[in-house]
């Protein structure tokens, strides 16, 4: 496991060597997308579950990758997945306009515009068992891009709720 102060050392030496923090959002989610294709087969469901900080908006990426049009790979798929190569659900924990970075809302709302399957979860009750309008079982794979190095602290609501949510699944 990387510590925080490890992490601001590699983004500091990323950025004295001119690497936008853009190229290395891009990077981070492109490397979450791969993770989950080498322990899913195409399309599975996968819930990813963002904060509002930049672990979020690496997790916007990942979603994009993971949800945008199939590679040209020859393989039969259904024709109900509109090319899709991921079924692809996105919660933002928490209200867009409270995302902490400019890159990371700006990978959000390009998912909004998009033709993404995303909303943003403010009320915590939505990840209690009893409740009916997430179904965490149901995906395959779980993607936790809740929290990163700056946190500090208890988990706060909605946060503390999705993360025994998430035990739980």
């Amino acid at each position: 496991m990387i510590t925080g102060e490890r992490m601001a050392a590699v983004d500091a030496n990323a950025a004295a060597l001119g690497v936008p923090r853009k190229q290395l959002m891009e990077s981070s989610g492109h490397a979450v997308a791969r993770a989950v294709r080498d322990v899913a087969e195409p399309g599975a469901r996968v819930l990813v579950v963002a904060g509002r900080g930049n672990n979020g908006g690496d997790a916007f990426v990942a979603a994009r990758f993971l949800d945008g049009p199939e590679r040209s790979s020859g393989s039969d798929r259904d024709a109900s997945r509109s090319g899709r190569e991921y079924e692809v659900t996105t919660l933002l924990l928490g209200r867009a306009a409270q995302i902490g970075t400019d890159i990371a809302r700006e990978n959000w709302d390009a998912l909004q515009r998009s033709d993404y399957d995303t909303r943003a979860v403010t009320d915590s009750s939505e990840f209690e068992p009893d409740a009916t309008a997430l179904d965490l079982d149901e995906a395959d794979v779980l993607v936790d891009a809740m929290l990163g190095t700056g946190i500090s602290g208890d988990l706060r609501e909605p946060a503390a709720t999705a993360a025994r949510a998430i035990n739980r699944a």
